[in-house]
């Protein structure tokens, strides 16, 4: 058992990053066989800016609602709050799996929800899932846990506006991801397709 508070900042992002990935990879695993495709509707309205085989292999699942990881007991029993609380959450993304919160959506999710996750679907294809989990968590971490510090979601966050005030009119988002995360002299430049 590991107590949070006797970590330095490099091994908590160490720690954090290493166990995301293996948490996300597991979340992934166990979701991935009971998601479904995309709605032809979602396909629709997404696909002027993400590449069709993008969206053609992401899955979608609804659940009642979204679990923090297990590691996070560690910070409970060390009297830490948690680093996010994904209970809150509408959506989250495992690789190509969104996975749809239904305490925060009790309907069908909304194209700029499932916009925002789809970058994070491509940012998982272009970094890998360990190299995604270590360029979430470290900004994170090294800014005091400001979740909007943390270049992957605003990234997403970014596209996401555009997409709204678009008007439908499409933009390679997909190609806009694949050039800023690898993008050289960039300090989240890299590469590591995710199988």
């Amino acid at each position: 058992m590991t107590d949070p508070k006797r970590l330095n900042m490099q091994q908590l992002v160490s720690y954090l990053a290493e166990n995301a990935g293996h948490w996300i990879e597991s979340q992934r695993a166990q979701h991935r066989v009971h998601a479904k495709p995309l709605p032809d509707t979602t396909v629709a309205a997404l696909g002027g800016f993400f590449e069709p085989e993008t969206l053609d292999r992401t899955r979608i699942r609804n659940v009642p609602s979204i679990d923090n990881p297990p590691f996070y007991r560690e910070f409970e029993e060390a009297g830490e709050s948690f680093p996010l609380d994904f209970t809150v959450w509408a959506a989250i993304t495992f690789g190509d799996v969104i996975l749809v919160n239904g305490e925060q959506v009790p309907g069908p999710p909304s194209h700029s929800v499932v916009f925002h996750e789809m970058v994070h679907v491509v940012q998982y294809d272009v970094l890998g899932i360990h190299e995604f989990a270590r360029r979430y968590v470290t900004p994170f971490i090294q800014n005091r846990f400001n979740y909007m510090a943390i270049p992957l979601e605003t990234i997403a966050f970014d596209l996401q506006g555009r997409f709204e005030e678009s008007g439908g009119d499409p933009f390679s988002a997909e190609a806009e991801i694949r050039s800023i995360i690898g993008a050289p002299g960039l300090p989240y430049a890299g590469s590591g397709r995710q199988n």
